[in-house]
């Protein structure tokens, strides 16, 4: 590890939840180099996790869309599904309504065969044929007395129709309960994949519902690793400042030694330090045409667009001093320019557009 010397900074930086105090020095542009390598990583990660972010967001916008479409299919499912219970309850209602029919109708049938047994007798009295009675009454049922009776050529033709009557009741009611039955049966299939379906659908909601936390989560994990970086960048942002400073104030000391052994006394200039005078101030950039953007005392302007350099007059104001500009802030006395004589200065902004803005200000400036 180099050397460093000249100044100390205090750099907070966050690794991971844990936050450590770094103490950082430099004297070299090297340094300088090394913290910019590293922002400029910290930035790439920061262009890849956004970026990832872009994506886990698309993501979750089209689950969110999955997720609608599905549940408006169960909302329709459900419809089916309720209109199925509606049917299977009219069926019931019917099965119950042929139930009763059926049981007035045995009624009827019980009713029917006490008149034929009254009329057997009735028969039986007048004279008639015993062997005709013994068929009727040696029947093993009901529909095998029916049977037996139909047969019988000596039956009243009102006997006969009452019979058919029977049997056709009987029929038609066996029909209408086997149909209510089968219908029911239908109804009660349909349900079952109905619902078999359903299941199916609500089964993919939660699969969408838990891949969209998942992705939730992993947004989260994104943001808070994109805050991590930001402070990290912040913090080294600052350490690059504070290095940048430090080497300007290096080169600055290193060019008051050069103009005091060009003065040829070799004796330090005097000191004026805490001195405040009022000054006319204006404002230049490193980007005129045929400038080379390096002070006189050798800090590169269009490096280090952001510097506090003023121009001054070395006799008024010492080459390579820290004074405090009014409105400007602290800054290092590092140029020179042919217009700058006696109480003038000239402030370093970035762009033409902020030099013409400042204008002409009379002002105070403090030799620190």
């Amino acid at each position: 590890m180099r050397k460093l010397t000249a100044i100390t900074f205090a750099v907070t930086v966050l690794f991971g939840s844990t936050i450590n105090s770094v103490q950082v020095f430099a004297d070299s542009k090297d340094d300088l180099q090394d913290i910019q390598k590293q922002r400029q990583d910290i930035k790439n990660n920061l262009s890849g996790a956004q970026a990832k972010i872009a994506d886990v967001m698309a993501e979750i916008d089209d689950l969110n869309e999955e997720i609608q479409r599905v549940n408006e299919e169960i909302s329709q499912k459900q419809e089916v599904i309720d209109q199925t219970d509606n049917k299977i309850q009219g069926t019931v209602q019917e099965i119950g309504k042929l139930q009763q029919e059926i049981a007035e109708l045995q009624d009827d049938i019980k009713k029917r065969q006490d008149i034929l047994e009254k009329r057997m007798s009735s028969y039986q009295k007048t004279g008639g044929s015993i062997s005709y009675l013994e068929v009727l009454f040696g029947a093993q049922s009901f529909t095998d007395f029916i049977s037996r009776a139909a047969i019988v050529s000596t039956i009243t033709d009102s006997d006969s129709e009452l019979i058919d009557q029977l049997d056709s009741d009987i029929k038609t009611v066996e029909e209408k309960k086997l149909e209510s039955l089968n219908k029911l049966d239908q109804l009660n299939e349909m349900r079952k994949e109905q619902e078999e379906n359903l299941a199916a659908i609500q089964g993919k909601k939660q699969a969408n519902e838990n891949s969209k936390h998942k992705l939730e989560k992993k947004q989260s994990d994104l943001l808070t690793n994109i805050n991590e970086l930001k402070s990290k960048d912040s913090n080294l942002a600052k350490v690059e400042s504070d290095v940048k400073a430090s080497i300007a104030a290096e080169e600055a000391r290193k060019a008051r030694e050069l103009e005091q052994k060009s003065s040829g006394t070799g004796q330090p200039i005097k000191s004026v330090k805490g001195k405040t005078i009022t000054v006319t101030a204006t404002a230049y950039t490193a980007s005129c045409e045929g400038c080379s953007g390096v002070t006189k005392t050798g800090i590169n302007l269009k490096a280090n667009p952001n510097a506090k350099v003023i121009a001054v007059d070395p006799s008024v104001i010492p080459l390579g001093s820290v004074v405090y500009v009014e409105g400007y802030g602290y800054a290092i006395a590092g140029d020179v320019g042919s217009a700058i004589k006696g109480n003038r200065i000239d402030v370093f902004v970035s762009s033409q557009a902020k030099a013409l803005k400042w204008g002409v200000k009379k002002l105070k400036v403090t030799i620190q």
